[in-house]
């Protein structure tokens, strides 16, 4: 079952995962989520915690630098500039 909660574990604006991280839209759809997986779990499973906000692919990739050191071709492949309702 998907979960409008951000941090949750079956988040429904989810992108794509990169092992601890994952990049999802904003509940408000305003923005990308750069979050990273709490390794505490609970009964609802994994948590997630926001690590940045970020309106630009440029962003993203600051962050996915600093917490990955690599290069991921799906945020690549994202748009210059997030726009409202291009995540599903």
């Amino acid at each position: 079952m998907t979960q409008h909660h951000e941090t949750s574990a079956n988040y429904e604006r989810v992108l794509f995962s990169l092992g601890r991280y994952r990049v999802a839209v904003c509940k408000d759809d305003l923005q990308w989520l750069f979050q990273q997986r709490v390794t505490v779990k609970t009964c609802a499973g994994a948590r997630w915690r926001n690590l940045g906000y970020c309106t630009t692919r440029n962003a993203l990739l600051r962050f996915q630098h600093k917490f990955l050191g690599l290069y991921s071709p799906e945020i690549g492949a994202l748009p210059e500039t997030f726009k409202a309702g291009g995540w599903n």
